[in-house]
């Protein structure tokens, strides 16, 4: 009896230690890359993370890296994902390469929005020479600002949005066929 009894209670303690969670930071709904980190977007989520996986993770119980105030999300993360030490980015050391882009009307989705991902395309635009063929030049690059009010530019209503470069190798073709061209951008995500 001293036997059955005393198996019985190592093996509660096994299956209890087994099942113990630990609490770590989720996001309470999706973030965009380089928005800033904010106390609403951050949940307690407990869960049971072993080995390596649970030390890039972090705890509710562990102070953040930096101040609120001074972080931003280091990459886009899904509503109820688990926040690792990689997710986070001090906004002082975050760096961002801006590219202004001439964006006519209708040559952008009309519900574009700061953190959208766009392949960027260029070529003849309305009343241009149709032998000119177009061309994606940039792919997958973030929206940073959707350049909100419209202007005139050359008669033509048009915005300027600015777009993330950074670890893009850019070159004058670009650059010059970008400024010289009429941009249209295409959502990927």
């Amino acid at each position: 009896m001293l036997l059955v009894l005393g198996s019985t209670v190592l093996g509660a303690t096994v299956v209890a230690a087994s099942g113990s969670t630990t609490g770590y930071w989720a996001v309470r709904d999706d973030v965009k890359q380089g928005d800033p980190v904010e106390r609403a977007d951050l949940v307690r989520a407990d869960a049971h993370v072993s080995g390596a996986a649970a030390d890039q993770l972090m705890a509710v119980d562990e102070p953040l890296p930096e101040r609120l105030g001074s972080l931003v999300w280091a990459r886009d993360l899904r509503g109820g994902a688990l926040v690792d030490q990689a997710a986070l980015a001090s906004e002082a050391t975050a760096h961002v390469a801006e590219l202004p882009l001439s964006v006519s009307a209708g040559a952008a989705p009309a519900d574009l929005q700061r953190g959208d991902r766009v392949d960027v395309w260029v070529g003849p635009g309305p009343g241009d020479d149709t032998g000119i063929e177009s061309a994606r030049v940039l792919r997958n690059v973030r929206v940073v600002s959707t350049g909100g009010r419209t202007s005139s530019l050359e008669g033509s209503a048009a915005r300027t949005v600015l777009v993330d470069v950074s670890g893009v190798e850019l070159d004058g073709d670009v650059v010059s066929t970008i400024a010289s061209a009429h941009v249209t951008m295409v959502r990927v995500s």
